[in-house]
């Protein structure tokens, strides 16, 4: 018995019928971690490696299905690695393996327009959009934001966006944060399949044009002393922020960057 790949194979057998048992007698569903804690009870040297510990998290996450090519997290995992493989070897990853977050959510969008009372409907009712700050045009919400926090403070992945940039702490004494990091969008697509690693962000109103951010696909650091990788920024100073008003009327008041 190896020390890692085996234990590994273990404990995703034991988390797909557990998952089980535990729901029918109404327990705890077990973790990785405490399976891994019960196998080191026999075998003490077990210790699958930290890529494999991430991959049973993301099976838990997942519910542990009996196949998982078709998952949304485990589609985002793969998208995640064609990125990192893209980036280690010192290219922007090609066009076909970008995803768009907004139009993964287009499914949701359609529930919300026929008037289904849905969860999501719910949290759209209430969420924040970025607007461009010379013609107003929409270019994003709170929903495709990366989470990043100063360098003295935790900092925790964003899970709305599958954790697909990666923040790493770098210092202290951190200044405001001058950017706000999200997700990639469809109306980035023209640039972001012209292959460079880094370049600017224009509005994507063709009467406007204005510069609004930037990206770097080998990661930026924010103003705050955060390292974002891969990076997709807007300058808080060329947008401004709007919250939906109370009542789902669909309107907006604006509220300001911070």
């Amino acid at each position: 018995m190896g020390k890692s790949r085996t234990p590994t194979l273990i404990i995703a057998y034991l988390l797909a019928h557990s998952l089980s048992a535990s729901s029918s007698a109404a327990q705890e569903p077990p973790t990785p971690e405490s399976l891994l804690a019960l196998l080191r009870q026999v075998r003490s040297f077990a210790e699958p490696n930290p890529g494999f510990m991430a991959q049973l998290s993301l099976y838990h996450r997942m519910g542990c299905p009996s196949t998982v090519d078709n998952h949304p997290l485990y589609q985002r995992w793969c998208y995640e690695r064609r990125v990192q493989y893209s980036i280690a070897l010192g290219q922007a990853p090609g066009i076909e393996d970008i995803a768009f977050g907004d139009e993964a959510d287009e499914a949701d969008e359609a529930d919300e327009a026929a008037g289904e009372v849905t969860d999501t409907g719910k949290r759209l009712e209430n969420s924040k959009a970025f607007r461009c700050r010379r013609c107003r045009t929409q270019l994003g919400t709170d929903a495709c934001l990366i989470e990043h926090f100063p360098a003295s403070s935790a900092s925790p992945r964003n899970p709305r966006n599958g954790g697909s940039s990666e923040v790493v702490e770098t210092g202290r004494n951190a200044q405001p944060c001058a950017h706000l990091f999200l997700g990639p969008l469809s109306w980035m697509r023209a640039e972001l399949s012209e292959g460079r690693l880094e370049g600017r962000l224009e509005c994507p109103n063709g009467k406007c044009r204005q510069n609004v951010g930037k990206y770097a696909w080998q990661g930026m650091k924010c103003s705050c002393g955060q390292w974002v990788v891969p990076a997709i920024s807007l300058a808080k100073g060329k947008i401004d922020e709007v919250a939906r008003k109370a009542g789902g009327d669909g309107r907006w008041n604006r509220i300001g960057i911070s």
